[in-house]
């Protein structure tokens, strides 16, 4: 038994209007085609469905009122699924999936996906915190659609990406400290200091090239793969460090603070990017995230 929707629309039509020349006159079609649709309708489901009155038109009989209801119900779905295809044609409603280094994540990810609700309600994002070489593996094998990472030596052959931001490396030390004045500093001027390495991948090698291109071997007394653990080091008078997102807040998790010195060495920002495969191109779907996601990093102010 295959009931059609048309044919429902029919039966509902004729149930409405008392009669199959009103529901003809309504729907625009012949009155032989809604009676031929109703009979089908009465001999695949083996009920009566209506009361033939003659002069006063037809009248639901029990089952056809409740065979009625389930048909306001599938017809209410029906509706419902043209909408969500007008909805996906038109790029106003899909599934994104989308990465973040997980040291960038703290500072961008979460107002990402609450403005991003407010713009596109119809689009779900699906994040999640990686770091930067499976970020990558995951955008090869198309597990991710899109991935907000450093642009520390990215392969342009199977990537492509649009910058969001640059991230400018600077000093923090604790209050009190030596460098702790008004003007940049510059490296040279950390030469004999304990240094605290924020070890990620990719951001320590970023760091020792760093102090390797100015001739300087740090004196490591600490080290972690937490932004936060190295700045409450600092705080707590263990070192000096270099890093290159800023938060917003000079305060620690412990209640101490740090302060943020420029550097006035030629230390070229980190591109903070937007990466995709570079075949296939990002979806229309994908474009104005991409495009929201520049704008969050131009309101965010930290960067050069």
């Amino acid at each position: 038994m295959k009931i059609t929707l048309r044919q429902c629309e029919y039966f509902r039509a004729v149930a409405k209007t008392g009669g199959i020349a009103s529901a003809a006159e309504i729907l625009g079609i012949s009155q032989p085609a809604i009676a031929q649709a109703i009979r089908k309708l009465e001999d695949m489901t083996g009920l009566i469905l209506f009361r033939r009155l003659h002069a006063r038109g037809m009248e639901l009989t029990p089952h056809g009122a409740e065979f009625l209801r389930h048909v306001e119900t599938l017809l209410a779905s029906a509706a419902q699924v043209e909408q969500a295809v007008t909805s996906i044609a038109e790029n106003r409603s899909g599934t994104i999936r989308l990465g973040c280094f997980q040291s960038l994540a703290p500072f961008c990810l979460a107002q990402i996906v609450r403005g991003y609700q407010e713009r596109a309600p119809g689009v779900v994002l699906e994040v999640c915190e990686m770091l930067q070489h499976d970020l990558t593996d995951a955008l090869a094998a198309n597990e991710l659609d899109l991935a907000i990472l450093y642009d520390l030596g990215l392969d342009p052959v199977h990537l492509a990406w649009h910058t969001l931001a640059a991230a400018e490396p600077y000093l923090i030390v604790p209050p009190g400290h030596r460098l702790d004045r008004p003007h940049p500093a510059s490296l040279h001027e950390l030469k004999g200091e304990d240094f605290i390495l924020f070890d990620a991948p990719q951001s320590r090698e970023y760091f020792y090239a760093i102090f390797a291109k100015h001739g300087i071997r740090p004196q490591i007394a600490f080290r972690s793969a937490s932004i936060e653990s190295v700045r409450c080091s600092v705080a707590q008078g263990l070192g000096v460090s270099i890093l290159s997102m800023r938060p917003a807040s000079n305060d620690t998790y412990d209640g101490n603070r740090v302060v943020p010195i420029k550097l006035r060495d030629d230390l070229p920002p980190t591109p903070i990017v937007m990466a995709y495969r570079a075949d296939p191109r990002p979806s229309a779907l994908a474009e104005p995230l991409i495009e929201y996601c520049g704008e969050v990093f131009a309101r965010m102010g930290h960067f050069s």
